[in-house]
């Protein structure tokens, strides 16, 4: 399995797959200049791994059939985040093993990264910073609380958040701490401080992590 951003994000991931639902989950964020983002998920290879044939069946055609309707998983975290405007679902392939792609847009990426963490029971304050020439992204974590564990549709997208990836639409990214960068435009968040993130939680202490771009 893999590792998890904490504890509690583990604990996530297998409500969002429980059942004998398998899926490959991954989620690009499409950041505009002035802070506002697109969110992208995709669940790929979605199969169930029932070994009963009417089982197997059932529990497919409900995945499927709740994405017709917009009413997976993804679809209703999203919109329960607080997307601006519709939820676009776009079905890549409607036979096992499925893919799915679902998308929103957001106003402003520091809401996002608070609503999302809170919901998953961590203590969180975000902010975006408006500079000349370059915004910054500062979100920090605070494991010193106890840990509201509950779950919700927004939780539920953290499944393997921890592989998240965030692309500049427009400009450079700058200053980053918590980020691997690649080609200055793509950053995902690095091994390093998610082992960080491990010792934190255990230590019961807060950690954040920052990201700079350029605004042209």
């Amino acid at each position: 399995m893999l590792k998890r951003l904490t504890v509690l994000m583990l604990t996530t991931g297998t409500l969002l797959t429980a059942g004998c639902l398998q899926k490959e989950t991954s989620h690009t964020l499409y950041l505009a200049p002035d802070g506002s983002v697109e969110w992208v998920i995709s669940e790929a290879n979605v199969r169930s791994t029932e070994t009963d044939g009417a089982k197997q069946i059932a529990e497919e055609h409900g995945y499927i059939g709740g994405v017709w309707v917009q009413t997976h998983g993804v679809a209703r975290g999203l919109a329960a985040l607080g997307s601006v405007g519709v939820v676009q679902t776009t079905v890549v392939r409607d036979r096992r093993p499925f893919h799915v792609v679902t998308s929103a847009n957001f106003t402003a990426v520091d809401r996002v990264f608070a609503r999302l963490f809170r919901e998953m029971g961590i203590y969180t304050s975000a902010s975006l910073e408006h500079g000349t020439g370059e915004n910054t992204l500062r979100v920090r974590l605070d494991f010193s609380r106890q840990l509201d564990e509950h779950e919700t549709p927004v939780s539920q997208l953290g499944d393997n958040i921890e592989h998240l990836r965030i692309v500049l639409s427009d400009g450079r990214f700058g200053t980053v701490s918590g980020f691997d960068v690649a080609d200055g435009t793509s950053a995902t968040l690095s091994a390093e401080w998610l082992d960080q993130v491990e010792k934190a939680y255990e230590r019961k202490e807060a950690i954040e992590f920052t990201l700079s771009w350029s605004v042209q």
